[in-house]
This record gives C-alpha cells, sequence and structure tokens, in this order.
C-alpha cells in the first residue's frame, strides 16, 4: 500500500491533471463522488498540515516586511478588485458571488508545495498560504457581506464559526496524527502522505464536476465562457501579484504571484454548501482546470524567475 501511495506522490502531477479530464468524461462517476466533496476537502486540509515544517515556517516569518504586506493584498486588496472586476463584467449573481469569494480565499495549501517543485520560495509560499488560511474566517465574511454588500443564505458570523471550526478540526486532527507517528516516521513516510493527498485531490476534482458535463452540452457558450473567466482570473491575479511584489525580486515575486492567483476556495463553500447558489458550485467546478493545468503549462515561465533556467518538465509530481 505505501508503495502505490508512494507512487501517486512522485507522479502527482500528470495524476491530477488526468482526474479532472476522468470527471468530465465520466459523469456517473463525478455524480457519485458528489457526497464525499465536504469529506474530500477536510482529508485534503488535514494532510496537507501534516506535512507542513514548522522550521520554514520560523524561517519565513523573519521576512515580517514581506509577508505582511502579501496576506494583507490576499486577503484584502485581492476581493475590492475581484468585486470591481464582477461589477464591470456585469456578471450574473451566483458567478458575482463565486467570483468575490475566491478573490477572497486563502492561497491553495498546495502552493507550496507547487513552489517547492517549479523552484521558487516554498518556505514563503507555506508562510503565507498558513497564515491567510488562519486569518481568513475573520477577514472573508466582512468583506463579503458587509463591504461588498454581497447576500447568501447564511450570515458572517456563522460562515466565521463555520471556517474556524474547520480549520482547528483539521488542525487538531493533523497534530494528533503527528504526534503519535512521530516526525522520523512521517519523514520516511513523507511520499506516501504526498500519495494519499494526490488521491484525496483526485476524488475531490471528480466530485466537483459533478454536472459540468451535462451544463457543457447544454449551454456549450456559456460554460466555454466560465472557463475562460476562471482561466483569466488566476492568471489576471497572478500578473497582478507579480507586480505589486517585483520589487522584492524575481523569486519572492513570481511565489506571491502563485499564492496570489491559486485560492482555497473550496474552504469556503465546503464550510457552508447550502448557502451557494449552483452556479457559484460550477465555478468552482471549472476552476479545477486552471488549478491542475497552469502549474505544469507554466513551469518554464516559474523555473526562469527562480533563476534555473529552462529544463524539461521532471517526473516528480
Amino acid at each position: 500500500m505505501m508503495a502505490i501511495l508512494s507512487w501517486f506522490g512522485k507522479r502527482g502531477t500528470e495524476c491530477l491533471a488526468a482526474g479532472v479530464f476522468l470527471g468530465l468524461a465520466i459523469p456517473d462517476m463525478a455524480a457519485a463522488a458528489r457526497p464525499l466533496l465536504v469529506p474530500a476537502i477536510a482529508a485534503m486540509l488535514t494532510l496537507s498540515l501534516l506535512r507542513l515544517d514548522p522550521a520554514g515556517v520560523v524561517g519565513a516569518l523573519r521576512r515580517p516586511q514581506l509577508v505582511v504586506p502579501a496576506v494583507g493584498f490576499v486577503l484584502l486588496a485581492s476581493p475590492l478588485l475581484g468585486f470591481t472586476a464582477a461589477s464591470m463584467l456585469d456578471l450574473a449573481p451566483g458567478i458575482a458571488v463565486a467570483l468575490v469569494v475566491w478573490s477572497a480565499s486563502p492561497p491553495l495549501i498546495s502552493v507550496p508545495a507547487i513552489a517547492t517543485l517549479v523552484g521558487l520560495d516554498g518556505a514563503l509560499a507555506l508562510t503565507v498560504t498558513t497564515a491567510a488560511g488562519l486569518l481568513v474566517p475573520v477577514t472573508l465574511p466582512p468583506l463579503v457581506f458587509a463591504l461588498l454588500g454581497l447576500e447568501l443564505d447564511i450570515g458572517p458570523t456563522a460562515l466565521m464559526i463555520r471556517l474556524a471550526l474547520l480549520l482547528a478540526g483539521t488542525g487538531a486532527a493533523a497534530a494528533a496524527i503527528r504526534r503519535l507517528a512521530g516526525p522520523a516516521r512521517l519523514q520516511r513516510h513523507a511520499p506516501a502522505i504526498d500519495g494519499g493527498f494526490v488521491l484525496v485531490m483526485l476524488l475531490f476534482a471528480v466530485a466537483v464536476l459533478d454536472g459540468v458535463t451535462a451544463a457543457a452540452l447544454t449551454e456549450p457558450v456559456r460554460v466555454a465562457g466560465l472557463l475562460a473567466l476562471v482561466f483569466g482570473a488566476s492568471l489576471g491575479m497572478q500578473a497582478l501579484g507579480w507586480l505589486v511584489f517585483n520589487l522584492a525580486g524575481a523569486r519572492a515575486a513570481t511565489t506571491l504571484a502563485l499564492a496570489c492567483g491559486n485560492r482555497n476556495m473550496a474552504l469556503v463553500l465546503g464550510s457552508a454548501p447550502a448557502a451557494f447558489d449552483p452556479d457559484s458550485f460550477l465555478f468552482l467546478a471549472l476552476l479545477q482546470f486552471p488549478i491542475y493545468l497552469l502549474p505544469v503549462l507554466l513551469r518554464p515561465i516559474y523555473r526562469r524567475a527562480s533563476g534555473q533556467g529552462w529544463s524539461p518538465p521532471a517526473n516528480r509530481g
């Protein structure tokens, strides 16, 4: 079993990209996996927190002059940009809510691993991701409800509590596993843990794509437009992040750009799934394409920014 999990961990990029298209090709599989959506989110958070390196976070915290503005941009400035874009594009209410929630969400928990894989600053990505994840229960609800004036079927306090409980629960589970297993055993089985994370992400990718194939067949133009929107949002936010933090150096700016363009919207929707309409979940489903495909497509750019130049993609997952 450990060997199988390690195999998935070493080939994570290819497996995840295949999972996105698998969910589209076999819609019945996506429908069957849909009830596992929220448990998959909790499992991904737990496994990701299990792989965090506390020493790396402490080291990156020694650069508050970079970490604090980065977290502020991700959690405070970015939602206002998302709301402005939603207003200018005159999006449907459910899509507008989704874009603002996405732009107010913390970076994906997998961003530090992606940053390390392509030669960027994994410790900086880890610190910004962790800090933003801890603060998002405090920042996102007021922005979405009070500042931006959006209405959902849940109040800001209830959403704040649910986000905090989800993060606290997964953090406690990861801490308990770390204490029982010990650092040495976790390090020894790191590839297997990564493989487990890949499998859970694969399950999530398949589950979240439930209904996308049917929507693409009945409304192909609309789905194509939304697909262009999610790719544009990710690429646009990465470009803005790079411009804002360019003075910090190419490697740091590109690391923060990666974090800005890859957000953990599933964390919010998983905390209160009944509060969002189907359009918001369609937006989340289509987000899987830039999440899983852009790191591979942009790898030469990331590696050039890290000072490594271009090299053929390594089969490291």
